[in-house]
């Protein structure tokens, strides 16, 4: 479910700013919400975890895949090779 998050916020937001703020958004959300309910249900048992930790994985993950993509499809892009 995390991976397909991922996916439809960097189709959605296609500028940085929106991006971020909707990458918060995800990040507080399941950091905070979806990891204590899972938690609860017993789906997962956190030894030395807080939920801030998820949040800043989750936040940082998003980030650097994001600028990593945009690195590569950058490079996949052809070069002008006309000379001046």
């Amino acid at each position: 479910m995390i991976p397909v998050a991922y996916m439809l916020l960097y189709q959605y937001f296609r500028t940085w700013k929106s991006f971020i703020l909707a990458q918060i958004i995800m990040a507080l959300t399941y950091a905070f919400i979806g990891e204590p309910f899972c938690e609860w249900v017993k789906f997962v048992n956190y030894i030395e975890w807080r939920y801030r930790y998820s949040f800043i994985y989750y936040f940082i993950v998003g980030i650097v895949t994001r600028a990593l993509i945009l690195k590569l499809a950058s490079l996949s892009k052809p070069q002008d090779l006309t000379t001046k």
